[in-house]
């Protein structure tokens, strides 16, 4: 059995006083920071941070650290009547999907810096978990049947397309499947053939070894499909679990736990899966948008969250007590790293590195 632990939140005014004197970079005045219930260091310059925010216009490239903003090129036209984007970025591909009433077949484009090029035509697209090429979902025709195939960053097709049930997409790769959804299931799908080779009750999130599955009874266990073993974890929250993200070397997975799709308060736990200890992230539970927030791991380790964070103390914020922020969080860390963006707390945003 798992091992839970807290990290306390310290005091923002001691935290910016001991960053300055272990550091001597400058950093931000204390007033800069957040008035809310999020407490942290000043996130320090050179975090090589971006930020794609969607502004159901042409999306646009932040850098966090200079809160410089460039226009994406390359996309059709923005026109919100008939045009959409959605943005996804995960490993090293930063995806753009075209679609809306004003295309009769959806794109998907491949962000390269501030520029996307257009790949192949589909309606969502997601990379290999072995980084040898991605997967698009696709359906060539109005209400027919939907397909998915695997092809190269120039477009040359590695799996030919497979027909398969547009309820039951997948969108994520592991080395054991393709995973979908099919009603309340988690599915594993054959990368060949896309016949069902698993199924489990919900993965929350998985690595290269093991799938973090949630039984019908919420129990958690660390599941590997190639063997059967398994190892039961502690569940840190009885908040319900939302879908997790592991690191880069797949030995810590983040999980987030809310109350439900409208509660306002994020309570992210990381598992360390050596050790089976879950860690609770500083300042949790967080008031924030949890319909709009997003979270990753960057390649050297942290943990990225970005969103609507409230800066009130109020149980119940309002639409003006909410702001744009980032937190950055390294395993180990006693504090959050935060920056407030100047950015709208409501536009979509997509953490690229």
């Amino acid at each position: 059995m798992g091992l839970v632990r807290k990290v306390p939140a310290l005091v923002l005014a001691c935290l910016v006083g001991c960053a300055v004197q272990q550091s001597g970079t400058p950093q931000e005045k204390p007033s800069a920071q957040p008035s809310g219930p999020v407490a942290g260091l000043p996130l320090a310059a050179g975090s090589g941070i971006r930020l794609l925010v969607d502004e159901n216009s042409a999306p646009s490239m932040l850098d966090v650290d200079t809160g410089a903003s460039t226009l994406v090129s390359g996309l059709p036209q923005p026109d919100p009547s008939s045009i959409t984007y959605a943005t996804t970025s995960s490993g090293r591909h930063t995806f753009v999907e075209v679609g809306g009433p004003g295309l009769n077949q959806g794109r998907v484009y491949l962000l390269q810096g501030t520029a996307a090029r257009k790949v192949d035509r589909g309606w969502f697209a997601f990379p290999a978990y072995d980084d040898s090429g991605f997967w698009i979902t696709d359906q060539p025709a109005y209400g027919g049947s939907c397909t998915v195939r695997k092809v190269t960053e120039t477009g040359k097709v590695l799996v030919r397309p497979r027909w398969t049930y547009c309820g039951a997409l997948p969108s994520t790769d592991t080395p054991f499947g393709l995973q979908a959804m099919w009603r309340d299931e988690s599915l594993l799908l054959a990368h060949d053939s896309l016949r069902k080779v698993g199924r489990y009750p919900r993965i929350v999130t998985s690595n290269r070894q093991e799938l973090l599955v949630e039984g019908k009874d919420r129990k958690l266990t660390l599941v590997d499909p190639g063997t059967g073993k398994k190892r039961q974890v502690d569940r840190p929250s009885e908040r319900e679990a939302k879908d997790g993200k592991a690191g880069a070397d797949g030995r810590y997975l983040a999980v987030p736990f809310v109350e439900g799709d409208m509660d306002d308060r994020l309570d992210l736990w990381v598992l360390d899966t050596r050790t089976l200890e879950w860690t609770r992230l500083p300042s949790m539970p967080l008031p924030v948008d949890v319909r709009r927030w997003t979270m990753r791991w960057s390649q050297d380790g942290r943990l990225i969250l970005a969103g609507g964070f409230a800066q009130t103390t109020e149980e119940y914020p309002t639409d003006a007590d909410f702001a744009t922020m980032i937190a950055v969080w390294r395993p180990g860390e006693p504090s959050l790293s935060l920056k407030r963006l100047p950015v709208h707390w409501e536009n979509h945003l997509t953490i690229v590195g």
